[in-house]
């Protein structure tokens, strides 16, 4: 597995030879495919997003994850949605990176 990207919280690695990867998120490490990986970065803008940030500040702490299908359930705070959307954001700029390089 190749090291994609670190956040605070967060880490994504790539395993070309089984050509997936995985999201650890200190307790759980989750295999994703690109496709469940892209549907994770509309995710992270959607829950970043100025108005879902401040329904959590002022109504709740916490929001749900699901990916995989609903098979991964995740609780993350405010900090760690910001995170999580560093993350995301991360992990494809590198694949960018690494595509241009490759080239």
């Amino acid at each position: 597995m190749e090291l994609l990207f670190t956040s605070k919280y967060y880490t994504s690695y790539q395993s070309k030879a089984h050509r997936c990867f995985y999201i650890d998120f200190g307790h759980k490490k989750v295999k994703v495919s690109f496709c469940q990986l892209l549907s994770l970065r509309y995710k992270a803008k959607q829950l970043s997003s100025p108005e879902h940030l401040e329904y959590m500040l002022n109504h709740c702490d916490v929001t749900l994850l699901t990916f995989c299908d609903k098979e991964h359930i995740v609780v993350l705070d405010t900090l760690q949605v910001l995170d999580f959307t560093e993350l995301i954001q991360g992990t494809f700029a590198m694949m960018e990176l690494n595509a241009a390089l490759a080239a």
